[in-house]
């Protein structure tokens, strides 16, 4: 091997070490802060050495203040429940854009343009009409309005990922006599599979970590767990440690999820989810 080509290489592994470091660092940084006391989270400089503090943890898991339990099921339930339905409206109009033209070559992207809309445009209007729909503080309430934003997701990546499934197998099921929508369910959903479970990961997981809608359109009954953390956040006092707490309970469920599932997730994203 020429000195040109270790160079290149020590070069390149050094960069893939510096992104990793950059990507895990906050991570690192939030579960250092959460066995920290309050007191050492705000020192400057920080500290590095220090005896863990594991009380937090506790207190989050026994605080009557703090719902453990209540947060995660609602943020488990509103992520399920956003999830099935992006994936039920979300498939058939990707089956649609992508066979059948729906909308114009450049309707997928029209489609996708809704995800570069700053969030917060939609408050308001949304607080009004789910204030006159009574649905503050729900479930359902919340869900629809992750809708909004995981759906465009879900059709885009569905789209490009049937455009690279074959046409032949829908052909061959035609002559046979089966419908458009049963070519669709039965022949183009099965083989799309590890697409579906990328984007229904996807969508799970924004569902599941949502933070700003979830604050302002729930309060008590359907709280999710980002929403619930807010409460060590106060206008006088910011408690790191218990906050960083928080979140790291939130982490835990959703890295071992991915953790058990990555493998189906990475094979859906190279077999043409993500393909534009």
């Amino acid at each position: 091997m020429s000195k040109g080509r270790i160079l290149k290489k020590i070069i390149r592994d050094v960069l893939i070490i510096v992104v990793i470091l950059i990507s895990i660092f906050p991570i690192i940084w939030i579960f250092l802060n959460a066995i920290k006391t309050n007191a050492q989270t705000i020192e400057i400089p920080p500290v590095w050495v220090f005896k863990p503090d594991w009380s937090h943890f506790l207190n989050l898991i026994l605080s009557d203040q703090f719902n453990l339990r209540l947060a995660m099921l609602n943020s488990t339930v509103v992520a399920l429940s956003t999830t099935g339905m992006a994936l039920l409206i979300g498939f058939p109009c990707a089956y649609s854009i992508s066979r059948f033209k729906t909308g114009g070559r450049n309707f997928a992207m029209w489609i996708i343009s809704f995800r570069m809309l700053p969030p917060v445009i939609f408050m308001i209007p949304m607080f009004i009409i789910f204030l006159s729909l009574k649905l503050l503080d729900t479930h359902i309430g919340l869900a629809f309005l992750y809708l909004i934003f995981t759906l465009p997701l879900v059709i885009w990546v569905l789209k490009s990922f049937i455009d690279e499934i074959p046409k032949e197998f829908e052909e061959a099921a035609m002559i046979d006599g089966c419908s458009a929508t049963s070519i669709m369910w039965r022949i183009v959903f099965p083989i799309a599979m590890p697409g579906i479970v990328s984007v229904a990961i996807l969508s799970f997981f924004f569902s599941f970590t949502e933070f700003f809608f979830a604050y302002v359109f729930t309060s008590a009954s359907a709280i999710t767990m980002p929403a619930m953390a807010a409460i060590f956040i106060t206008q006088y006092t910011w408690l790191w440690a218990d906050l960083s707490a928080s979140i790291v309970l939130t982490m835990i469920p959703l890295a071992i999820f991915l953790a058990l599932i990555q493998k189906e997730l990475v094979r859906g994203l190279t077999m043409g989810a993500i393909k534009g």
